[in-house]
């Protein structure tokens, strides 16, 4: 049994619950953005309106005398108290003197805080001024803006310290249900795909546990499974059973037209009509012998005769036991096939009898001159055997139909055969799970198979 490998990441990244939990985590993530982002307005306006009150409560304290000198006193008294890294007591009197923490000076018609050249440092953050004309001087007293910024500070925190790891946690999460739901998926279509190529056995294995929606749908699929193999084993059981049945009497009546004929006239109109009636009895035997050797293929029985096959040796002992029969169709064969083996487990015989009826194919659906091809080697780092010729190939949209049994194409119904060569080889390929491929060769037709690389 092959290795399970590694879910690609940009198939997990395109999956439907990988995207809905992406989508989850970015509404989630969004909406928790929005509930901060009104919080901390809110959080801002509320300490706005505290600075604001303070410095209007403050304001009213000094607007109780006229006296600039007595102004001056007080606010010399505040501005002692104060720190202006916090708060800023200034008063600038009619003569342009300054009382207070700090120097404050108008400019432009806005208010200008700077330190004392022998005072304390002040705030960083800036200041919220308030300036009243009062006692002939201008007052100025302002409230540092370090609780904005330490409200900053706590919110990013918050986002860091919460949200971010809060999101990431959901999503890888999201993620791991994603991925395992993923691989659900992923089983279900890979069964699926293995039901459409015929494989009618596939079933999807059971989870156990609380059934959900994919575990129904698995149900399902191997009921419908079973129900198309109990349909298609009885079907070809069916067909079995007449071609068996059939067999004999068809190859008693063969021998007993053989006796008729020996007891004819050479040359006689009798004898003319047993010949033609052993030709088509013998071609009725051929047809219930291919759609027998069919069956047994796919019953799986040839698979217990897996041996290592040089694909490249076989393809070199065919080609030449051909080369004769198609210089006798007027063409040439060549074979490429590497000293160096390639090498696969198979039914010998059921690789070299399908090797064989594409050869016999080409040989008679192709017109007389035309060049044969038989390859060993390996495509795209896989082992393969191919047949290809120069003959007029087989339309595109008829490719599919070839490989049904007994179909043929309208200018193939003229030629020797039965329909079944092709059916054979698709047989053998599936029991090998090899790729069987039909191509143009540009003129003619390539038919490749291609072995799984550890068969």
């Amino acid at each position: 049994m092959r290795p399970r490998l590694p879910v690609a990441l940009h198939q997990i990244a395109g999956s439907t619950p990988v995207r809905q939990a992406m989508g989850l985590v970015a509404v989630f993530t969004v909406v928790s953005l929005v509930t901060l982002a009104l919080a901390y307005v809110a959080a801002r306006r509320n300490i706005e309106s505290g600075i604001r009150a303070n410095l209007a409560q403050h304001m009213a304290g000094f607007d109780v005398t006229a006296s600039p000198r007595t102004l001056e006193v007080l606010v010399a008294a505040e501005a002692d108290a104060a720190d202006p890294a916090d708060r800023v007591f200034a008063f600038i009197a009619p003569d342009g003197r300054v009382t207070g923490n700090a120097e404050a000076k108008i400019a432009n018609g806005s208010i200008q805080i700077l330190p004392r050249p022998d005072g304390r440092p002040l705030s960083e953050d800036g200041y919220y001024p308030e300036v009243m004309r009062m006692a002939g001087g201008i007052l100025v007293v302002a409230e540092s803006k370090a609780p904005i910024r330490l409200l900053g500070e706590t919110f990013a925190a918050l986002l860091v310290l919460s949200l971010v790891p809060t999101a990431l946690i959901s999503f890888g999460i999201g993620a791991a249900i994603a991925v395992r739901a993923h691989r659900r998926v992923e089983r279900i279509e890979t069964a699926l795909e293995k039901l459409s190529q015929g494989a009618l056995e596939t079933r999807i294995a059971a989870q156990g546990g609380r059934q959900d929606d994919l575990e129904r749908i698995g149900t399902r699929v191997n009921r419908m499974a079973a129900g198309l193999q109990a349909s298609t084993d009885a079907l070809r059981q069916v067909s079995t059973d007449i071609a068996h049945d059939l067999k004999t009497p068809l190859q008693r009546m063969s021998v007993l037209l053989h006796d008729l004929r020996d007891k004819l006239a050479d040359g006689s109109e009798e004898a003319a009509l047993a010949e033609r009636a052993m030709a088509e009895a013998n071609g009725a035997v051929g047809v219930f012998h291919g759609l027998l050797r069919i069956a047994q293929i796919e019953s799986g029985n040839a698979g217990a005769t897996f041996a290592k096959v040089d694909l490249a040796r076989l393809a070199r002992e065919i080609g030449e036991l051909y080369q004769p029969a198609a210089e006798e169709h007027g063409g040439s064969l060549t074979i490429e096939a590497p000293e160096i083996g390639v090498t696969v487990r198979a039914n010998r015989d059921l690789v070299g009898q399908a090797v064989s009826n594409l050869i016999e194919n080409a040989l008679r659906h192709t017109p007389a001159g035309s060049h044969l091809t038989v390859a060993a080697g390996f495509w795209q780092g896989k082992p393969m055997v191919q047949v290809s010729d120069t003959g007029p190939g087989i339309p595109e949209e008829e490719r599919g139909n070839v490989l049904r049994r007994l179909y043929r194409l309208e200018r193939s119904r003229s030629t020797e055969g039965n329909g079944l060569g092709l059916a054979l080889v698709a047989a053998t390929a599936g029991l090998h799970g090899a790729e069987l491929s039909l191509l143009d060769n540009r003129p003619g037709l390539i038919v490749r198979l291609t072995f799984p690389p550890d068969s």
